[in-house]
């Protein structure tokens, strides 16, 4: 058993992080394929003193991918933290 894979910490293990991006992955790609492309949210225009947008539609498939991504980026962060305070602390 690696160092990583022996820490006290299961966020270090590369194992369980690879597993955990490929759950995210394949969530992706079937939330991609079972959501209708067709299926759009509008999304009226705003105007402030800082920023202004106009109406667009936006296709609904791409919000859970867009989630399914920060949650990635939160497993990569805690997986890297873990192991730099696993390595800080020896």
């Amino acid at each position: 058993m690696s160092d990583e894979e022996g820490s006290l910490n299961p966020a270090a293990s590369k194992r369980r992080m690879y597993i955990a991006l490929g759950v995210l992955f394949i969530l992706g790609v079937l939330s991609w394929f079972t959501i209708d492309s067709s299926a759009v949210l509008h999304v009226q225009g705003f105007t402030s003193r800082y920023v202004s947008f106009g109406d667009r539609d936006v296709e609904i498939r791409w919000l859970p991918i867009l989630f399914l991504s920060l949650f990635a980026v939160k497993v990569l962060l805690a997986n890297m933290r873990a192991r730099l305070e696993a390595r800080d602390s020896q």
